[in-house]
């Protein structure tokens, strides 16, 4: 026969004892320690791949300006040379796509302010405006990111064109508004 009164769940108008107390407090402050760390952890690793990330981002930027001078001798050059540069660039650039580097696409699309750089400004007539008709330096994203941007000739027509277009996009609102 035994006779432990004090059992925990002996009676619910019972408040637990002080030690019984001061054991609850103390596991409520090691959970909350616990989080605490298990959230410091996380963090931690979240900004060491940030910055890891933003490391091989700095390194490939570098290597961007070989891939350039590749591209420039590969136009230059017309004979045995230019199949040699030529595998040069394409084991590069397949070294570049497995690291998350890839060419931004601009020729033949509307210019993009985010992924581009407009450096001159042409006008051709059968092209929209805002067209991009020239890549003069080739952009690249590093994963979802910009990397470099591209620099870009875009398509810019006559203002006399804009005014009657704009005139014409009125008088069709002004009539179909009636």
């Amino acid at each position: 026969m035994t006779n432990d009164t004090s059992t925990p769940n002996s009676s619910p108008s019972e408040s637990p004892s002080p030690s019984e107390a001061r054991v609850n407090e103390l596991t409520e402050t090691l959970q909350r320690v616990q989080a605490d760390f298990e959230n410091y952890r996380k963090r931690s690793q979240n900004e060491m791949t940030v910055h890891y990330l933003r490391g091989k981002a700095t390194a490939f930027k570098d290597i961007l300006s070989f891939v350039d001078t590749l591209d420039s001798a590969i136009d230059k050059e017309k004979d045995a040379t230019n199949k040699a540069l030529e595998k040069i660039r394409a084991n590069l650039l397949h070294v570049l796509a497995q690291n998350g580097i890839k060419p931004i696409q601009t020729i033949g699309k509307i210019f993009d302010p985010f992924t581009s750089e407009c450096l001159m400004q042409g006008n051709d007539a059968n092209q929209k405006e805002d067209m991009v008709l020239e890549e003069l330096q080739r952009g690249y994203f590093f994963h979802d990111d910009v990397l470099r941007p591209a620099k870009v000739k875009v398509n810019k027509l006559p203002s006399g064109k804009e005014n009657e277009n704009n005139h014409d996009n009125q008088l069709n609102t002004q009539e179909g508004g009636n």
